[in-house]
């Protein structure tokens, strides 16, 4: 996922529920922290709504984020960290209308174009992802080499999926220019030529799909 500052990344696991282990940390206590709201400003709610989401406690998060909008409701970033919460939360409808409000309020949002996109992506709406991946396209600078190779990548998976191959194949080769080597990257190219009927093509992504048998970390 994309980030606007250094080391802000929200963890996918670790919901803030308690669980009968007596040793578990147990459910926040939702009207001491929203009576501690009161005293803050929209910067320390901020602050601390990113914090909370980087532990995973993400009903502190939420509520923050809630209790921002209250006061301010044009805050395009608090929309767009609301819904990186949600989609970590399996909660992807509500993360599409955070994020859409995000582009709505501030059009050249370019990580929240590419995460309505991968929102999008996740519902199998591969025809409204594509748009948003390509206007985050427009958006992000080419030095940011790995987001630039997880737009094109993703671009690429809604083009194939929306029988667009020539496309697909198109996304993923410009995919490998900013991540060169990258195994799924690689396989999918492979598919594509597959999918044309380009055999030779294919089988040359698949060897270097194979040749490195080091794990790689999927690209989100």
């Amino acid at each position: 996922i994309f980030k606007s500052k250094a080391g802000i990344i929200y963890k996918s696991t670790g919901v803030d529920e308690a669980s009968n282990d007596p040793s578990s940390p147990q459910r926040p206590d939702m009207q001491q922290i929203n009576g501690k709201f009161t005293t803050m400003s929209n910067s320390d709610l901020f602050q601390f709504a990113l914090d909370c989401g980087n532990q995973g406690k993400y009903t502190e998060a939420l509520a923050a984020y809630a209790k921002i909008v209250e006061k301010d409701k044009n805050y395009p970033e608090v929309y767009y960290y609301q819904g990186l919460v949600y989609r970590d939360l399996g909660l992807i409808d509500e993360a599409i209308c955070s994020f859409q409000t995000a582009v709505a309020q501030n059009q050249n949002f370019a990580e929240a174009h590419y995460n309505l996109g991968y929102a999008y992506r996740c519902k199998g709406l591969h025809g409204e992802a594509i748009p948003e991946y390509q206007k985050a396209l427009e958006l992000i600078p080419g030095s940011r080499t790995k987001q630039m190779a997880a737009i094109h990548y993703n671009l690429g998976f809604s083009l194939f999926s929306q029988g667009q191959i020539d496309n697909a194949i198109n996304e993923f080769s410009k995919a490998l220019t900013f991540k060169p080597g990258d195994k799924e990257i690689h396989q999918k190219l492979g598919i594509a030529y597959t999918a044309k009927g380009w055999m030779d093509k294919a089988k040359n992504e698949f060897s270097l799909c194979m040749e490195n048998d080091k794990s790689l970390k999927k690209i989100p």
